[in-house]
């Protein structure tokens, strides 16, 4: 697991690092933390394969919100964490999937707590779906898959490099999806809600994607985002 700190006060950068180090040891993980004093320095030198980044909100250089906007236009797969005296930041979060919000000064009895919930977003990462299509099976990973498409008694499923087509009805792709964070935003469209970079009116930003939500499931698809998101318990 690969670690960002993002944090210009080296104090409140170093306690972070020992709450993350002392929970690797309870937990016997093997994480590597990297640091960095500002937006632009992590923008400048984006390392590959990062699980999580903590970014400090206020920062003189580059503020944390305004590095992730710019970090999420190409990867938005990453966890984004922000460190804060104020609350209200999550409502800015929400642009960005902030996957939660940790207040200052972090403790190693909040930090666990939260990095419990994160560590079960990051397994349901890895998971994969199966696909087959002819005398094919392709196997995707759930990191990729944007939505899945019903088209008559086919299903497409658009992923980040390409669409593949199987015969399926969404219902069961849904009952198979139910515990990986999937929802239906619409009759024709089931939605990778770790994938979503925003909500406009009635229309779902997917990756590149702009999806239209139905009047009578957008109540419930937004409940399930913002209950994904965790901002219900802000």
């Amino acid at each position: 697991m690969r670690i960002a700190i993002v944090e210009d006060d080296p104090q409140a950068a170093n306690q972070l690092k020992k709450c993350i180090q002392h929970y690797a040891a309870k937990h016997q993980l093997t994480i590597d933390i990297l640091q960095f004093n500002d937006g632009v320095q992590i923008i400048s030198s984006y390392p590959d394969d990062l699980d999580v980044i903590y970014f400090d909100v206020q920062m003189p250089v580059m503020d944390g919100m305004t590095a992730a906007k710019k970090i999420r236009q190409h990867d938005p797969r990453v966890l984004i964490v922000f460190l804060t005296n104020y609350v209200q930041y999550a409502i800015d979060g929400y642009e960005v999937q902030a996957a939660d919000f940790l207040l200052k000064p972090v403790t190693e009895f909040s930090f666990s707590s939260h990095f419990d919930k994160l560590r079960a977003r990051i397994d349901n990462n890895d998971r994969f779906v199966t696909v087959k299509h002819g005398y094919q099976i392709d196997k995707i990973s759930l990191r990729d898959l944007y939505y899945i498409e019903s088209a008559g008694h086919y299903l497409n499923y658009h992923t980040r490099n390409q669409v593949y087509k199987t015969i399926g009805s969404l219902k069961n792709a849904g009952k198979e999806l139910t515990n990986n964070h999937f929802f239906r935003c619409n009759y024709g469209y089931l939605v990778n809600l770790a994938l979503v970079t925003g909500v406009s009116n009635n229309t779902v930003h997917v990756g590149p994607f702009d999806l239209q939500i139905s009047r009578s499931r957008k109540k419930d698809f937004m409940a399930a985002l913002a209950n994904y998101l965790g901002t219900a318990e802000l």
